[in-house]
């Protein structure tokens, strides 16, 4: 490289990262007073916020902040300048159960950064909104009868660039609860002689399936990454980046007006043929059986156990599909946010709010009869705190519970490790 190139390229890296145009000068950090976050009734949180210079100066900030019950309209509003270091907001309290979420959006020149903290207030006496319907039990066992007159067809196909020397990995293709409705899936099974344990994983939100869940499939467990969608999980990537141009990134939307026409219920269905898939296999041992999934995965994971008795313990992280009808009793409800403002003139009907019942977590989390480990974030706000503790609440049976009190909507590494942790002990396996 000659010196003029040498030069301009140097240039170019002190305008756009050492002075700051695509650097960043400052971030922010927020927090209540209490490590825990928790509080009791009526007492008052104060929130923290630090701003950290990345080179100290005497420069003023901008900070305005919001203040209100989590996904609701704010009860304050403020804002001020200030220099860096340590400001505190008072955020008031509740007098009610619930999360109290501060907003922070500090501003110097052209730099905006924004972030949230949300304090909880006695979250285990939160009760759900969602009422059961009379007719709840008999309208799954309904569908759950199909599957005992539609044969599982189930096929195998051999995926060589996912299998190991140590476990065969397959594309699974199987009927749903009508004939020609064919739901999909990726299984790895086990090559060494033996009967083994096994997982069914239920997806998060979206229309690309799993890859497959290798790390776990290794220690001699048999797993199914369960594809909810009708089409095959073993397309090319393009075949699934042009679906994103269809409706159907919409499917949690479609159909609410009926419990019947609602697309869950096939979805439903699809993840309960999936055991029926698990205990087809000759590998398999009969008896240890986990459901697990985060967010979308993580209702999926809660339901299904809840209505398959054959599955022993769950994992369900962030749990999405809580608490539907928390935002008409003036709280958070749970995606994908049927009632919230934006939404509330299309769902909000006699016809949908009767029909998503049978779909909402919370009436799915009282049946629940196995053990469970079960995790969020308290500024999770694709699936509020609020609603998730609307369904754990209600939950009878052994349950685990790791917080991260900052946690957003997304699966930490604390979380997968414990996740692994615990379903190895459940298994008894080192």
């Amino acid at each position: 490289m000659n010196n003029t190139k040498y030069f301009l390229c140097l240039l170019l890296f002190n305008l756009f990262f050492v002075n700051g145009v695509c650097a960043e000068t400052f971030s922010i950090k927020i927090t209540p007073q209490n490590q825990n976050w928790t509080y009791k009734l009526g007492e008052k949180v104060e929130f923290l916020v630090t701003i950290t210079e990345k080179n100290p100066s005497n420069s003023n900030f901008t900070i305005q902040y919001e203040i209100g019950p989590e996904k609701m309209p704010p009860t304050i509003s403020s804002s001020r300048n200030v220099k860096s270091g340590l400001i505190k907001i008072d955020g008031g309290t509740l007098g009610y159960p619930g999360f109290l979420r501060c907003k922070v959006s500090v501003s110097k020149g052209d730099e905006v950064y924004t972030e949230i903290a949300t304090a909880a207030f006695t979250p285990e006496s939160i009760e759900p909104t969602s009422e059961l319907p009379a007719d709840f039990e008999d309208f799954w066992n309904e569908l759950k009868s199909l599957h005992e007159i539609i044969p599982l067809d189930l096929k195998l196909t051999p995926i060589e660039a996912k299998s190991t020397d140590k476990t065969t990995c397959y594309h699974v293709d199987y009927q749903n609860y009508e004939y020609g409705n064919r739901s999909y899936g990726i299984l790895t099974v086990p090559k060494k002689e033996g009967r083994y344990p096994a997982v069914i994983r239920f997806p998060g939100a979206g229309i690309h399936p799993s890859g497959g869940n290798s790390i776990i499939s290794e220690k001699d467990i048999i797993t199914l990454d369960v594809y909810i969608h009708p089409f095959p999980a073993n397309m090319e990537n393009e075949f699934y980046n042009q679906l994103g141009n269809t409706m159907l990134p919409s499917y949690m939307f479609f159909g609410t007006q009926d419990k019947y026409t609602y697309y869950f219920r096939r979805v439903i269905s699809g993840c309960l043929r999936a055991v029926d898939v698990i205990y087809s296999l000759p590998q398999y041992d009969g008896e240890n059986l986990a459901a697990w999934g985060s967010s979308q995965g993580g209702a999926l994971s809660i339901i299904t156990t809840s209505l398959d008795k054959r599955i022993k313990m769950l994992v369900a992280l962030c749990p999405a599909m809580c608490d539907f009808t928390g935002y008409l009793n003036n709280r958070a409800g749970g995606w994908p946010h049927f009632f919230n403002q934006e939404n509330r003139s299309k769902y909000q009907n006699n016809k949908s709010i009767k029909a998503l019942s049978y779909y909402d977590v919370v009436n799915f989390a009282r049946q629940i009869a196995v053990p469970g480990f079960y995790s969020w974030g308290y500024n999770d706000e694709t699936t509020p705190p609020t609603s998730i503790y609307s369904a754990f609440n209600v939950i009878k049976a052994p349950k685990s519970k790791y917080i991260i009190p900052e946690g957003k909507h997304k699966i930490y590494p604390e979380q997968v490790n414990k996740t692994y942790a615990w379903i190895l002990e459940s298994f008894r396996i080192k």
